[in-house]
């Protein structure tokens, strides 16, 4: 299903997936602003808590990405077997 078809038909979904993929890059520029690059403890808005942070949301920002990639695609089904 190519984007536009996915807009059609099924606009509040698609929007909603991108409304979350747009929150989730505003709040990893957030908590990289937001880290005491100074501070090598363990609690609050230290270095390496807020690293892990950070790697936690690039993976959901790739599964965002992933998924709006699976939209571009023209067809979903898998090539018919055996080969023509």
């Amino acid at each position: 299903m190519g984007i536009r078809t996915s807009l059609q038909q099924t606009r509040w979904i698609t929007l909603g997936a991108l409304a979350v993929a747009i929150w989730a890059v505003v709040v990893w520029f957030e908590v990289f602003e937001l880290i005491e690059w100074t501070s090598m403890d363990y609690i609050g808005r230290s270095a390496p808590s807020g690293v892990v942070g950070l790697i936690v949301l690039a993976g959901f920002i790739g599964l965002m990405v992933a998924i709006f990639g699976e939209l571009g695609e023209e067809e979903p089904a898998p090539e018919s077997w055996p080969p023509e």
